[in-house]
């Protein structure tokens, strides 16, 4: 699994996002998008009220060592819902990152699946289902759209953390989405993120 240290994605995002926001070059518009080529991203997750919620995007090119990098600012969950403008050609590659007000010291972020393996896009998954899963991707394929909304399902689970077994968090799609790869190793469900994965 390629990945890069979080701390240095995130920052030179942020440096991307910054130059994508204060550069004066029009963004042409997407087939089914609007002009300006954002998508809205709507996350329902009713069950994460609190919850600090960030977006970012990591897409390999043809340098291994120079994906094309995003990051949204965080945002916490209110009224069960968190939403996010998203340049829609960052969409693809885009992935879900979150720390729940119950979590312990857990040393990764918590990071909603997009889809498990062996399921198809639009097919639903429940929390019992999603814990006997071990293998989980969370990059998005991408859209042109003007607005996507995703429910995500979480619930506090208990995980291994830095030093004892602490409360974690199981964090993924109701309904799968189109994906890209890689699919990387599961607990009980449970998909977290150290480092910044690069999606292809």
């Amino acid at each position: 699994m390629r990945t890069i240290p979080a701390a240095t994605a995130l920052l030179n995002a942020a440096l991307l996002t910054t130059a994508v926001l204060t550069t004066s070059t029009p963004v042409p518009a997407t087939a089914g998008g609007p002009a300006d080529g954002t998508t809205r991203v709507v996350l329902r997750m009713p069950d994460c009220e609190g919850c600090t919620v960030q977006v970012v995007s990591a897409l390999a090119t043809d340098d291994p060592d120079e994906p094309r990098l995003w990051a949204s600012l965080e945002k916490r969950v209110r009224d069960g819902k968190v939403a996010f403008p998203v340049p829609s050609t960052r969409t693809a590659g885009m992935q879900v990152l979150l720390d729940a007000p119950w979590e312990g010291h857990l040393g990764y972020r918590t990071t909603v699946v997009l889809r498990y393996a062996g399921q198809q896009p639009g097919e639903e998954m429940t929390v019992r289902e999603a814990r006997d899963r071990n293998r989980a991707s969370s990059c998005f394929e991408g859209t042109s759209r003007d607005r996507v909304v995703l429910p995500v399902r979480t619930r506090p689970v208990q995980v291994q953390g830095v030093h004892e077994r602490v409360r974690g968090t199981l964090a993924f799609a109701a309904r799968a989405v189109p994906w890209l790869s890689p699919m990387d190793r599961a607990v009980d469900g449970v998909l977290g993120s150290q480092d910044l994965r690069v999606c292809r």
